[in-house]
């Protein structure tokens, strides 16, 4: 463990010129405080300058795995795909102009598939706002840019047409093609309020069942009132034919699609209240995810050991329910992620729409199921499960969460000494 801890502090230095320091210069407008008022809640937002209030940590889901976030009045994104971008709000209760107008600091994108990334380089582009995401999924997002920016249905429209002269920073997350949980970026952009981590993981696969469970496959099952409740709206993705108002701002295919960076926030206020976010989860006991299908169990190991025994200790961790294994090892691989890391609170994310309570109820039925030890499973009290927040779409959308850095709640003997491992 020493010797993977002394290369985690290298890798730390050497990552530190990633991003600069600094909140960004932003101006004040109207539509910038309306946007952070819907986002954040009225009562948490300046009605003159649009800053958020510096003693709390706010997380709002804005749904799939998507989060807007702000960490004593520093705003980031958690990946940027929004699951029914509509014209209009509809299903999904706001549109695109509202999160370029939270004039976000940063988007730290989980992988390159559209359901994260989508929408990440036309915000950069539109808000000045500084991309986190693999060097291989940076690169798909300046073939983006440049797509976008020779769009003639973009060009017509003043709003969405971007400048020629128009330039994104996008920051690789460890070295390209790098092992996961060899190396932890550290992103000094949000210093001194927020220390940022980030890592390489296991993208979800599937891989065969595991005897010392069983056959636990899942079957969707969606609630069948859904449509008739939430109609479908003009999506803001052309159609065929295509409608008015309907624009390109996909990430689009390319590298970076499976490459999974993890992403750990600090806070450097109070009991340093702690968000983990993961939006993806390989199989974990095997060590293999389809970006890194030769590993094993040893892998996935080490990206236990680092994730739950020497990064800073998670206190709310954002992750996902779904999981390219659970059709045939149900939610085994999310009880083995949530035991190591052992979080106060998990807040749930990337479900089939309309499956939110069945995968709820599954997940707390996987945790039942494998809360006695079994072979070489330590086990996991119901006395060491999070909190769970699960989320529905739509109903939870735009439902601010608040904590509160300074709550002794947070309080945790083992977090002075990982936080100065890494954030000093």
């Amino acid at each position: 463990m020493m010797k993977f801890a002394q290369l985690a502090r290298t890798v730390v230095a050497t990552a530190a010129v990633l991003a600069t320091t600094g909140a960004m210069a932003q101006v004040t407008t109207p539509d910038m405080i309306k946007a952070r008022q819907k986002v954040f809640g009225v009562e948490n937002v300046n009605a003159s300058t649009g800053a958020l209030k510096k003693d709390l940590v706010i997380f709002s889901w804005l749904g799939h795995n998507t989060g807007a976030v702000s960490m004593h009045g520093r705003i980031f994104l958690i990946d940027s795909y929004i699951a029914r971008l509509e014209t209009t709000p509809g299903r999904t209760p706001f549109v695109i102009k509202d999160i370029v107008d939270l004039k976000p600091e940063g988007i730290f994108v989980g992988h390159g598939h559209g359901d994260h990334a989508d929408n990440a380089a036309f915000i950069a582009a539109k808000a000045g706002t500084k991309l986190y995401m693999s060097p291989e999924a940076c690169g798909t997002a300046q073939t983006a840019l440049t797509r976008m920016k020779n769009d003639p249905f973009m060009k017509a429209d003043p709003w969405f047409a971007i400048p020629e002269s128009t330039t994104i920073e996008c920051n690789g997350m460890t070295t390209a093609g790098s092992v996961p949980a060899t190396e932890v970026a550290r992103v000094r952009q949000f210093d001194p309020q927020v220390c940022v981590l980030a890592y390489r993981a296991l993208h979800s696969t599937s891989v065969a069942t595991d005897p010392d469970w069983g056959y636990r496959p899942v079957i969707d099952t969606p609630d069948p009132n859904d449509a008739k409740w939430f109609p479908v709206g003009t999506r803001l993705t052309p159609s065929n034919p295509r409608l008015a108002g309907q624009q390109d701002i996909r990430q689009g295919s390319g590298p970076g699609g499976v490459d999974q960076i993890n992403y750990v926030f600090v806070s450097r206020l109070g009991y340093n209240f702690t968000i983990h976010a993961n939006v993806s989860i390989g199989a974990l006991k095997e060590g293999i995810g389809s970006n890194f299908r030769n590993g094993t169990p040893a892998d996935g190991q080490r990206l236990l050991t680092l994730a739950g025994q020497q990064l800073p200790k998670t206190d709310l961790l954002f992750t996902t329910l779904d999981s390219g294994n659970i059709e045939n090892n149900g939610w085994r691989d999310h009880v083995i992620w949530t035991e190591a890391i052992r979080p106060k609170v998990l807040s749930t994310g990337h479900v089939p729409v309309a499956t939110a309570m069945q995968y709820f109820s599954g997940f707390k039925d996987q945790l039942a199921f494998m809360e006695q030890p079994r072979n070489n499973w330590p086990g996991f009290p119901m006395k060491d499960w999070p909190r769970i927040h699960n989320h529905t779409d739509p109903t939870d959308i735009l439902k601010p969460q608040i904590y509160n850095s300074g709550d002794p709640a947070w309080a945790d003997p083992q977090k002075a000494g990982r936080i100065a491992q890494y954030c000093s």
